[in-house]
């Protein structure tokens, strides 16, 4: 009996077996931080190439397709480190009748599958009579390296209305 009586008392690898326990949760918890902050740094470079698309088309009286297509390789730059091939970015020009009703004039994608755009969802202050609009949209589908333990994968989806700079609406020319 005295010897199950020392071993009862007996503390000495007790800070082992708590550090076990707490060594798992610590690193979970570390590793869900570092890839939290890598999926919004990726979102963040999706906003950015929405933004510099928008931004660069709505600077020409008008476009064409090599433009467009140009404009969209610079968002390769935009987006490193990450990988823009599930990058997915849609130009869309709106022209707002007398009525100040939008309708659709052209529209151009980087080949990649986005759902269509609904451009009756321009602002209402967007919609001066006889004006322009133009649509930058991205869908950026971000994969964590964590996919096991982490469900699916991050889409970040983003929109931006911009009135064209001339003050006209974009052609797009062949």
């Amino acid at each position: 009996m005295p010897v199950r009586h020392d071993l009862i008392g007996d503390r000495r690898g007790s800070a082992a077996v708590e550090f076990a326990f707490i060594v798992p949760i610590v690193l979970a918890l570390y590793f869900g931080m570092v890839e939290a902050t890598q999926a919004l740094l990726a979102n963040r470079r999706a906003s950015a190439v929405t933004t510099a698309v928008g931004d660069l088309v709505t600077q020409q009286a008008q476009v064409t397709s090599a433009d467009v297509n140009g404009i969209f390789g610079a968002s390769t730059a935009i987006m490193k480190p990450f990988s823009p091939d599930s990058l997915a970015i849609r130009v869309t020009s709106i022209e707002i009748d007398a009525n100040g009703a939008p309708k659709q004039k052209w529209t151009m994608d980087n080949g990649r599958t986005i759902p269509a755009t609904d451009v009756t969802t321009v602002a209402p202050t967007m919609r001066t009579p006889n004006t322009a609009v133009l649509r930058a949209e991205t869908i950026y589908e971000y994969y964590t390296p964590f996919q096991r333990m982490l469900p699916g994968k991050f889409t970040f989806r983003h929109k931006m209305d911009l009135a064209p700079r001339a003050g006209v609406p974009i052609a797009l020319n062949p």
